[in-house]
């Protein structure tokens, strides 16, 4: 009984004890939230990565496809990539060199150029050997437009034809002359004469400027290339090996063409299968390439009243047996008759 009453009272006390430390904690004021100080707040953040815009393929692109706008992506990449393009429209319509792999970037080096570009539909890249008196004395330039003639002097046996001249090809232009080209055309004098004077430092360079001079010389053009259509192909080629060719300089202003409608199309020297073409048809294009070009029928169209007689050839020792003998006159005999002391002669 006496322990029971001790245990009450003292949890009585407890409870009061308690109750006093509450009531102190309750009466203090609140303490003030902690704010960041100014010094701490103008600190900037951390720089994000950088990221750089690179073109990638999308797709598998075979080599010698013109690339369209589902071919390639543009792709944000941290680190750039030297001789990549940044841009689509930089490669859309272009032409690859080389079969191109899904997700890897895509370089210049990887891209069709050269003279191949400057051709139109329907043309083809053909050159002829120079000479200074058949290039305007060396006055053509790349990107001039220059009328082709053809000159044959009627003493191959190969075109028995006459001495002729006639316009071959018109308004053609002239994608390269020597080393230059409608891509890299010529060097100036000012500029190589600043390039000679900037390398005058070493023998060496200035040996190799020399020489580079000595190619870029009129005198040293060798060939020119000419953007032929591809009907007139083996026309060129031809003229260039049975006759001479001379390039004419005009104004590429100048539009004028001859009408082909005015002259008779030229036979080809291989014939489609019958009835493979109708009547009205003509052989167009490759096709008409591929039939290809008698040297006899671009000298003379074909007429056979232009054409000379070949010389006569010379007798075989087997000739004369193979001929009938020749017919020969009869031959008159003579008798004489004597009558007496009469004498006469007859002839039978």
């Amino acid at each position: 009984m006496n322990l029971t009453k001790i245990l009450a009272g003292l949890l009585v006390g407890l409870a009061i004890v308690l109750a006093g430390l509450a009531w102190l904690l309750g009466s203090q004021p609140a303490r003030p939230v902690a704010q960041p100080s100014p010094a701490a707040s103008a600190q900037p953040a951390p720089d994000p990565v950088p990221q750089h815009a690179v073109v990638v393929v999308a797709q598998a692109i075979a080599a010698g496809q013109r690339i369209g706008s589902e071919d390639v992506k543009l792709a944000q990449l941290p680190a750039p990539v030297p001789g990549s393009f940044a841009a689509t429209d930089d490669v859309l319509g272009r032409t690859t060199l080389m079969a191109l792999t899904p997700g890897t970037p895509l370089f210049e080096q990887q891209l069709l150029s050269g003279l191949a570009l400057q051709l139109e539909p329907g043309q083809r890249a053909l050159a002829i050997a120079i000479r200074e008196q058949m290039a305007a004395g060396h006055h053509v330039r790349p990107g001039d437009f220059v009328d082709v003639y053809f000159t044959l002097d009627g003493k191959s046996d190969q075109a028995p034809v006459d001495a002729q001249t006639r316009l071959l090809l018109a308004r053609s232009r002239v994608l390269a002359y020597g080393s230059g080209s409608v891509e890299r055309p010529p060097m100036p004098a000012v500029q190589r004469q600043a390039q000679q004077d900037k390398e005058s430092a070493g023998s060496s360079l200035r040996r190799a400027s020399a020489a580079d001079q000595t190619g870029q010389r009129p005198e040293n053009v060798q060939s020119a290339v000419l953007a032929v259509p591809l009907d007139d192909v083996e026309r060129l080629t031809l003229a260039e090996k049975f006759g001479q060719l001379t390039l004419a300089l005009r104004n590429p202003d100048d539009l004028s063409v001859p009408d082909p409608k005015l002259f008779a199309a030229l036979p080809s020297a291989l014939q489609p299968v019958a009835g493979r073409l109708r009547k009205d048809q003509a052989l167009e294009g490759a096709d008409r390439a591929f039939a290809g070009l008698r040297m006899q029928d671009l000298a003379t169209g074909a007429d056979a009243k232009n054409i000379r007689k070949p010389a006569a050839q010379p007798m075989t020792a087997f000739a004369p047996a193979m001929r009938p003998p020749p017919q020969r006159a009869p031959r008159e005999r003579t008798v004489e008759l004597h009558n007496g002391a009469a004498v006469q002669m007859v002839n039978y």
